[in-house]
């Protein structure tokens, strides 16, 4: 690349813009098909760039014989206009900083904003199983045993197992006719048991003290966390509802 052209990147110019601007310099008052062809830039682009570059005060335009003929400001003025914008990027940030307080408002205006993440794939299962069991309330688990269940069960089944022991709560699920519940550590555990014809649904939903996280697995597994109280109150009120209706199971008989 030229260096003047380098130079005039430096100084704030677009690639286009230094490259229409020199071409300007070394060939003089020009049509824009002239400056265009000078630039190696295309014809309505050079149009574009030239207004640029008026607005900017570093080219004038003048009619010679029913033709528009475009030149280049002296050199000179590229420091007047340095200094134009930088007073206008101070004047801009003064007025951001004396708009921050007033945003921030906004911002804040609505307490205990949900914080939604999105985990794809195995390795984002894992993850997001690993987070949950950091926390130590009582854990709540909704599951529907089916084909996703147990496609979902057998990723890395060892943290899943060792993780159903670290934890304590409350499970309920439904089972599929013709399927078996994944090995799981229920010590730990109050369970119960929706029938899968009269409740059906597909998939996991874990809560556990400000957060609630749901897997389901289609084409590749996918697990949403959604972390606000009043968000995890309202799960947490709906598994305490199907609670109330759940069928107790002997453990003995699980996993």
């Amino acid at each position: 690349m030229h260096e003047a052209t380098l130079r005039l990147l430096e100084l704030g110019l677009s690639n286009k813009e230094a490259s229409v601007y020199l071409a300007m310099l070394e060939i003089g008052p020009a049509g824009v098909q002239d400056i265009a062809q000078k630039a190696g830039v295309n014809r309505s682009t050079t149009y574009l760039t030239l207004d640029e570059l008026k607005k900017r005060g570093l080219a004038s335009s003048s009619t010679e014989n029913k033709k528009t003929l475009f030149t280049a400001e002296s050199p000179s003025r590229l420091s007047a206009v340095l200094n134009r914008e930088r007073d206008e990027l101070e004047s801009r940030k003064k007025k951001l900083q004396e708009s921050i307080p007033y945003f921030m408002a906004l911002y804040n205006a609505i307490d205990d904003k949900p914080q939604v993440r999105f985990f794809e794939g195995e390795e984002g299962i894992v993850a997001l199983r690993e987070f949950m069991a950091q926390s130590r309330g009582e854990y709540l688990s909704f599951t529907a045993i089916d084909e996703g269940t147990l496609r979902m069960a057998n990723i890395n089944p060892a943290q899943r197992l060792k993780m159903s022991r670290r934890v304590h709560g409350r499970y309920i699920f439904s089972l599929k006719p013709k399927f078996a519940i994944p090995k799981m550590d229920l010590t730990n555990w109050q369970v119960k048991q929706l029938p899968y014809g009269a409740y059906p649904f597909t998939g996991e939903i874990n809560i556990v003290d400000n957060k609630v996280a749901a897997y389901v697995v289609k084409n590749k597994p996918l697990g949403i966390l959604v972390e606000n109280k009043e968000m995890t109150d309202l799960f947490r009120a709906m598994f305490n509802a199907a609670w109330q209706v759940g069928k107790p199971v002997d453990k003995r008989k699980m996993g």
